[in-house]
């Protein structure tokens, strides 16, 4: 008998607990907008990389690096600016759009590539972080419509005219670390009558 007390009373309790368990939800602390870079590969003259690192306010850090055939030290230009209103809530629409949110693609496992033309992509979503790696043109050419407004709006940032910084220490668009934590509904405590008196 009190065993199965027992056994009712955990099962009451887990009954209990499973809702909030259920509803309970991934949240990413959303520190950056988004993150890109692409890197082309010319065998005539060299490799060139650029990324962008867009923040919440719309301030953003860009940097374009050069590496000859010879090989040598890269060339380095370093930006920084915040990008004007209408710049960042076109920004925001693309990133915003609903097939353009489904695009998911894994990791590259790296090894030789065979015409380099890369566009890497992170961007933090309120329950993830949605990831892009293309190696080449061919593998974005599924996703070429909905990626085509993004990297005609790369391209806008960089004719932007922004002083490039004097100092060149690169750090290739470092994103902030993205937290995840655990968010769980508030549980509704049911009031218990008041006894008579």
């Amino acid at each position: 008998m009190c065993r199965m007390k027992l056994i009712s009373g955990g099962l009451w309790l887990t009954l209990l607990l499973f809702p909030a368990v259920a509803w309970s939800q991934v949240v990413v602390d959303r520190t950056y907008v988004i993150r890109a870079e692409t890197t082309t590969v010319d065998t005539y003259t060299g490799m060139t990389h650029t990324c962008i690192l867009v923040q919440a306010d719309g301030h953003y850090r860009r940097e374009r690096t050069f590496q000859g055939m010879s090989g040598g030290t890269p060339y380095v230009d370093i930006y920084v600016d915040k990008l004007p209103d209408d710049s960042f809530k076109r920004l925001q629409a693309i990133l915003d759009g609903e097939s353009f949110q489904k695009i998911n693609t894994p990791l590259s496992r790296g090894g030789i590539i065979q015409n380099m033309d890369t566009l890497i992509v992170s961007i933090p979503r309120e329950h993830s972080v949605q990831n892009m790696d293309f190696m080449t043109v061919s593998e974005r050419k599924p996703y070429e419509k909905d990626l085509k407004p993004l990297l005609a709006w790369m391209k806008e940032v960089e004719k932007r005219k922004v002083p490039a910084l004097k100092e060149k220490t690169s750090d290739n668009c470092a994103a902030p670390v993205v937290h995840f934590r655990t968010s769980l509904p508030p549980l509704e405590l049911e009031e218990k009558p008041k006894p008579q008196p």
